[in-house]
């Protein structure tokens, strides 16, 4: 053997014994008794509450039903509608539902718009359109007048209104609100200095936008139409969708329906008021946006591995419209598209297993910057944020992954830091945490339940309201029940962590591994990394079986790296004896439990990893390249999965080993040399990652279990994230997602 040339002859025999006893698969009587801790499947079932399956059937039965999306009701798109004549010529209403919703939702301060959250902008356009709404057809003056006292109490807040929370097109399409008031002898104070400076700022912008470009090409100008005036209708309609909307405004569509009287634009109109039983959201379709944003909040949440085929189904609906020219819109077959929505699909189709390319993301780049709408004065953080973790999940040699990622980088670092996160298309309960946190940990740092753990604090549940003409909500993506599922979750899975981590103390104990001068805390850190990247209750054995096999490997490296000839004989044959029992029992109890849980005989496998491994361990270099390797065979054997001889020498399995190894090596020795700013070092770091990242992902590899290499992955991150945060933070995350609660409101 070739490490007979390293180690004296004493310590070859004592390797010689370990490996006869694992390599060559010894079943014989162990000295000691083994005590069995058996601590998942049958033995210890952790009964899901009632409560919990209420609610993951309930959050099922919503993402089976989600359709075209939901989206709140729009007083100010609702009243455009409303004010849609009779086409068969009489003096009434052709949509009579939509002035009988506005009748019966006006809030008690004479105001319309969203109750919870008070946004001038917002209250003010959809009051002015409801008040137009209900003058045009002479109804209901004790509503109309109290809203038009609101109007005039409230116009002087215009200016202190947050310019970040400015409804989308306020500038352009509420001064063309003021002129249907006008028209309409309306009391409002129109040389309200205020009032001139909105049309004055609408005037301006409207000269910078030549108006060939409206016409021509599909803009954002399509959604807020009800704005302009003086169009060429004949040319417009040339960039209408499919669905007969216009780029999927409702308030747009109307105002389009009343110039050319397009049927296309009525049948959609017909179809949007009777799925919302009178009213009219400001948007329609949002099947994208619904389907993606929900995936990711659930993901966040840790709660994502109870929907797997609902994700199937709606990650196959996002691909069947995806379009690879010009990327995605919140709404299907759009022909315009904007990089919030672009970016989610490709980050989250990329990450189950979708083939996507990233290159469509050059449509939303201008020099060395990106922007997700084109001609906007004002980038949004969330935008930036969603296309900065888009950014990470990168495979090698995507030069537009790594532009994005450098300046959306340092884009959210300016927003922090000036404390500019407010946001224009969401107000949401904690944005600058959720930047602070994708900055503080990257992706490849970022572990399940760390990340849980703190989405879980700054997740709004059904508080959080979306900006678009006017404020909405999006149950599908924004409610309390995925919430309040998840905290449950969370809860008992925690609850199941800290019973094992009293087990495996207890095993730490009977081992004696202090005696190779091995600590609680690296107990509690090993355990740690196995509890947060996998945290689900039932699958205790592999999460055990990392925490054990972390400690194994120290124990036997330290034995072999640290035992010197000096030692007495007796002591030397103690402590390699209880090596050796140590050793056997772990492999024997991995053995037994998962055979009597999933009726697999890993024992031959089991054997052979560590064998193969423990051929290296007197080369201690050689022993830690490819520690990652055992792990993940340690994990996946004890997970049920077979890693036969045909699938351990095929080339995929032999190039994910490889650059796992590779990596987790590097990652390994930065942190214990300190190199952590070595630029070299993190450069090949990075590029390795990227590669694994692509063979874990890449859906081509074939003969690989997708389980068996995302466990590659979560190994991998692993590392880095043991080398990338520092020890305050380390500790803050383990007393967190450990011995933390969340608080829950029963």
């Amino acid at each position: 053997m070739l490490i007979a040339d390293y180690i004296s002859a004493r310590e070859y025999i004592i390797y010689y014994d370990l490996y006869k006893y694992i390599f060559a698969g010894y079943t014989g009587e162990l000295q000691t008794e083994d005590t069995k801790y058996l601590l998942d499947g049958e033995n210890i079932q952790v009964t899901r509450t009632k409560k919990t399956r209420k609610l993951v059937e309930k959050i099922k039965d919503m993402l089976n039903d989600m359709k075209d999306g939901r989206s709140s009701v729009s007083p100010y798109d609702t009243a455009w509608v409303a004010l849609i004549k009779d086409i068969n010529g009489s003096d009434r209403p052709q949509f009579p539902s939509c002035l009988e919703w506005i009748i019966e939702n006006q809030h008690s301060d004479g105001s319309w718009g969203e109750q919870f959250v008070f946004c001038i902008y917002d209250r003010l356009l959809n009051t002015l359109a409801c008040v137009v709404a209900l003058t045009t057809w002479n109804t209901t003056p004790e509503k109309r007048n109290k809203g038009v006292l609101f109007i005039k109490e409230n116009i002087c807040k215009l200016e202190r209104g947050n310019v970040e929370n400015m409804t989308c097109g306020f500038e352009i399409v509420f001064p063309a609100l003021l002129d249907k008031a006008q028209h309409l002898d309306i009391d409002i104070p129109y040389n309200a200095p205020v009032l001139k400076n909105i049309c004055a700022r609408r005037d301006m912008k409207l000269k910078r936008i030549p108006k060939d470009v409206v016409h021509t090409i599909p803009t954002t100008l399509l959604f807020s139409l009800e704005g302009f005036c003086d169009l060429d209708w004949k040319r417009l309609l040339k960039l209408q969708m499919q669905d007969g909307s216009f780029l999927t405004s409702i308030a747009s569509t109307a105002f389009a329906f009343m110039e050319t009287n397009d049927l296309n634009c009525l049948r959609y109109l017909q179809r949007v008021v009777k799925k919302y039983n009178g009213g009219a959201p400001h948007s329609y379709p949002v099947d994208m946006q619904a389907r993606l944003w929900a995936i990711d909040r659930l993901q966040r949440l840790g709660i994502s591995y109870y929907f797997e085929e609902e994700f199937k189904d709606m990650l196959d609906h996002v691909q069947r419209y995806w379009n690879q020219d010009i990327g995605i819109f919140s709404g299907r077959n759009s022909n315009f598209c904007d990089i919030d929505d672009t970016c989610m699909a490709i980050r989250l189709l990329r990450l189950y297993g979708y083939d996507v390319n990233p290159d469509v993301l050059n449509k939303f780049k201008d020099g060395d910057k990106f922007f997700c709408l084109m001609g906007e004065t004002d980038k949004s953080p969330t935008a930036m944020y969603n296309l900065y973790r888009c950014s990470q999940v990168s495979f090698p040699g995507e030069k537009i992954l790594e532009d994005a990622n450098k300046f959306t980088h340092n884009f959210l670092q300016h927003c922090l830091s000036n404390n500019q996160s407010l946001d224009k298309w969401l107000i949401a309960k904690d944005i600058p945490g959720e930047i602070q946190y994708a900055l503080e940990v990257p992706w490849y740092a970022s572990l399940p339940r760390v990340e849980a753990r703190s989405y879980l604090e700054q997740y709004g549940g059904a508080n959080d309201i979306w900006i678009g003409k006017t404020l909405h909500r999006m149950p599908d993506i924004s409610n309390n029940v995925y919430l309040e599922a998840a905290k449950l979750d969370y809860n008992k899975c925690q609850s199941q962590h800290q019973f094992e981590w009293t087990i495996i103390q207890e095993w730490f104990t009977q081992c004696n591994f202090q005696h190779f001068g091995i600590s609680k805390k690296e107990l509690l850190e090993d355990y740690f990394l196995g509890a947060t990247s996998i945290f689900e209750v039932e699958r205790s054995r592999e999460r055990l079986a990392w925490a054990k096999s972390l400690i194994m490997c120290k124990m036997i490296t330290s034995y072999f790296t640290q035992e010197k000839p000096t030692t007495s004989t007796k002591n030397s044959n103690e402590t390699r004896q209880m090596l050796l029992n140590n050793l056997l029992k772990f492999l024997h109890q991995l053995s037994e439990e998962t055979y009597e849980t999933l009726g697999k005989d890993i024992h031959l496998q089991l054997h052979s990893a560590w064998g193969t491994w423990l051929m290296c361990v007197g080369e201690e270099k050689t022993a830690c390249q490819i520690e990652a390797e055992l792990l993940v065979r340690t994990i996946n054997l004890c997970g049920g999965h077979m890693v036969d001889d045909e699938i351990i020498s095929s080339t995929d399995y032999k190039n994910i080993s490889k650059v796992t190894n590779k990596v987790c090596f590097k990652l390994q020795n930065r942190k214990v040399s300190g190199c952590i700013n070595c630029k070299e070092n993190h450069n090949e770091v990075e590029l390795e990652m990227k590669e694994v990242v692509k063979l874990v992902l890449d859906s081509s590899s074939c003969g690989i279990n997708k389980d068996m290499k995302n466990t590659f992955l979560a190994v991998a991150k692993s590392f880095y994230y043991i080398a990338h945060v520092t020890e305050e933070l380390l500790n803050f995350h383990i007393s967190k997602v450990l011995f933390e609660p969340l608080e829950y409101d029963s």
